[in-house]
């Protein structure tokens, strides 16, 4: 709810201290931050539609008066005359106009408010206008809303009340700032948006209340202290959040930035999603870090992209140089029969085409038109990987565009389309792979991130004595971890909170693992190291972020922990401790589960398992211990004990 505030002349007269030369009516209310440097008027030329000769203070400096006192006073009393004539509320003398007798007796005449100033007429004006744009500024009272302070930074935080009060309770407990929730008063200044507890002043520290539903309040000030709160600060971004929507597009890169407007201010606006094991408050004070860093001038997900174009350029004038990367006998009909997949078109030439390159790719961009950023993705002869979205996303184009897209993605040299689930092909994809001759490939996987990855593991394997693979690998306690999961799952947000309490990061998203002749598995980033993507936050520089003692660039693989998703209702995460390996370039590496729930531990719950990977390393096995004790134990012993189990 916005409203509109007033202003009389005496509270002006009051706050610069002016003399008053004629006092005309002193109660007129200002309703608009409207001030005006007599100009023209002084020569007889009036616009009467004019909105400054209306409503607008005018102010009259050493200048104008000079220019005044050359003209005749004959002349002089009809200008003035008619000026005052108009219902502008006042005007204001600098304190170097000297001769204003004639002035001030038609003033009074007119019943016109003529004050003065002690001031220069420009130095005035700033003042004046910085007055009453914090005196005039709009307010709006916000529901549903809490404003916090996350280092430094102003965050008006939104969504569901179960969501937004257990990041702002976490955000508190991590000792950041607390200004207010159902008593949201916004309010426009001079610099900037500020919003405020509109009742903290009423009640110094005692007023600061998170409004729970159905539940008693949280007084903030009696479980965090009078350090967790403060009567107002400037909004610099709105954060959204949102319970996980598996089918919704968020954003991954973070280069678009979304604003809404508040009272005339557009704010920078993110939208995070919450799901099992995503841990909000973590995301929240990255996303504020990650605001402080764009106001210096570094835009991590504008530095990504750039660095991503130069390595395309390079790429590409390496294979015109003829370095080829890779091996070139790997036949579709190969890649197709040792991948399970359908050939739908062009059997009898899939022995004769060659998958050259290991990439794989989502042709998002291109078929909407746009080619010149991602070319190079198909122009490197990489497979193409089509999904329902893809199929949905060209039959909502008309014909024309859809077909001139196709017709220009269709002539670049990938030599397969690996199209995911149970859906129906269109007759113009079918017509336009065997029009180019390439093979058109069928996987019953419906998930695109599943089979994109066993794919890409496959290539990887065949192309390079290397290994990549997805997920994120950290070093915990002198540990290489690599956190794996099917998309979506958690991952990189768990390493943001590990990181968070001092964990170093390698890589996200995709890590290269190469087998040294001691059996050693090393893993290090890609050739764009230490980025992170977040959904909804975008992409994120760790190392710029958190500093290098943040980052490393290689570490030994010691422990693979996959996440998985929790089937039952149980609240908190759970780990599979039973002895269990992960192959990587033939050798075995210690693996455990951690079954993710809506607990918000789970970067804890990593931490467990890492302490518990070194205890066995020094010889302490808790789970053979257990056991054993287990073992000698009566049945009668057992039941006294655990009685809640049996």
């Amino acid at each position: 709810m916005e409203c509109e505030k007033t202003i009389t002349l005496k509270e002006i007269i009051e706050h610069f201290n002016l003399e008053v030369l004629a006092d005309g009516n002193l109660n007129q209310a200002l309703h608009k931050n409207e001030i005006y440097r007599s100009g023209y008027e002084l020569t007889g030329f009036f616009s009467k539609d004019a909105v400054e000769l209306k409503s607008a203070i005018h102010v009259m400096g050493a200048r104008e008066s000079r220019y005044l006192s050359r003209i005749c006073q004959k002349k002089k009393r009809e200008i003035l005359e008619e000026y005052f004539s108009y219902p502008f509320p006042a005007m204001v003398l600098s304190s170097k106009v000297a001769d204003h007798k004639l002035l001030i007796e038609v003033a009074k005449e007119k019943n016109k408010v003529i004050l003065k100033c002690n001031m220069r007429a420009t130095k005035f004006i700033k003042e004046l206008n910085f007055y009453l744009k914090n005196a005039l500024g709009r307010e709006a009272m916000l529901d549903k809303h809490i404003l916090l302070e996350v280092y430094g930074i102003g965050i008006l935080l939104r969504g569901p009340e179960e969501l937004k009060i257990g990041a702002a309770v976490e955000l508190l407990e991590r000792g950041h700032k607390f200004i207010t929730d159902a008593r949201l008063n916004l309010k426009e200044t001079e610099n900037g948006l500020f919003g405020m507890n509109s009742k903290a002043e009423i009640i110094p520290g005692k007023d600061y209340f998170l409004e729970m539903q159905g539940e008693e309040n949280i007084n903030i000030t009696n479980y965090f202290g009078v350090k967790s709160t403060r009567p107002v600060k400037k909004v610099d971004m709105i954060i959204e959040l949102e319970v996980w929507q598996e089918k919704k597009f968020y954003d991954r890169l973070g280069i678009d930035e979304v604003r809404e407007e508040i009272l005339g201010y557009k704010l920078p606006k993110i939208t995070l999603p919450a799901r099992k094991g995503r841990n909000l408050a973590v995301i929240i004070e990255t996303a504020a870090i990650n605001f402080r860093l764009k106001a210096m001038g570094f835009n991590s997900a504008k530095y990504f992209m750039e660095e991503s174009k130069k390595l395309i350029k390079k790429n590409r004038e390496r294979r015109e140089r003829g370095e080829a990367v890779g091996e070139d006998n790997l036949s579709v009909k190969m890649f197709a029969e040792e991948n399970k997949l359908e050939i739908l078109i062009g059997e009898s030439t899939a022995e004769e085409i060659f998958i050259k390159d290991t990439s794989i790719h989502r042709p998002a961009l291109a078929l909407s038109g746009y080619f010149d950023l991602d070319e190079e993705s198909y122009e490197n002869n990489g497979l193409q990987i089509f999904t329902i979205v893809e199929l949905k996303y060209l039959n909502s184009l008309n014909e024309k565009t859809r077909m001139k897209n196709l017709e220009k993605f269709f002539s670049y040299k990938f030599p397969a389309i690996v199209v995911c689930g149970k859906v129906e092909i269109p007759d113009y994809i079918k017509e336009l792979t065997e029009k180019t001759g390439k093979v058109l490939l069928k996987s019953e996987e419906e998930i695109s991130s599943l089979i994109i990855a066993k794919l890409n593991t496959y290539l990887e394997q065949h192309f390079a004595p290397s290994v990549a693979m997805h997920g994120v690998f950290l070093e915990m306690y002198g540990f290489g971890v690599l956190l794996t999961g099917k998309s979506g799952i958690g991952k990189s947000e768990t390493a943001l909170e590990l990181i968070h309490r001092g964990h170093r990061l390698i890589a996200d998203d995709m890590v290269k693992f190469k087998k040294r002749p001691n059996g050693d598995i090393i893993g290090r980033a890609a050739d764009l190291p230490y980025f992170m993507e977040i959904r909804g936050l975008g992409i994120i520089d760790i190392k710029t972020l958190y500093g290098l003692s943040a980052v490393r660039i290689k570490k030994r693989l010691d422990a693979v922990i996959e996440i998985k998703e929790q089937t039952t209702e149980n609240y908190l995460t759970s780990i599979n401790y039973m002895s269990s390996k992960a192959v990587i370039l033939d050798e075995e590496i210690y693996k455990s589960e951690l079954y993710m729930s809506s607990g918000r531990n789970a970067a804890a719950m990593v931490e467990i398992v890492v302490m518990n990977l070194m205890a066995k390393r020094l010889g302490h096995n808790a789970e053979h211990n257990y056991n054993e004790g287990l073992s000698r134990m009566t049945e009668e012993e057992k039941r006294e004990i655990f009685y809640d189990d049996f």
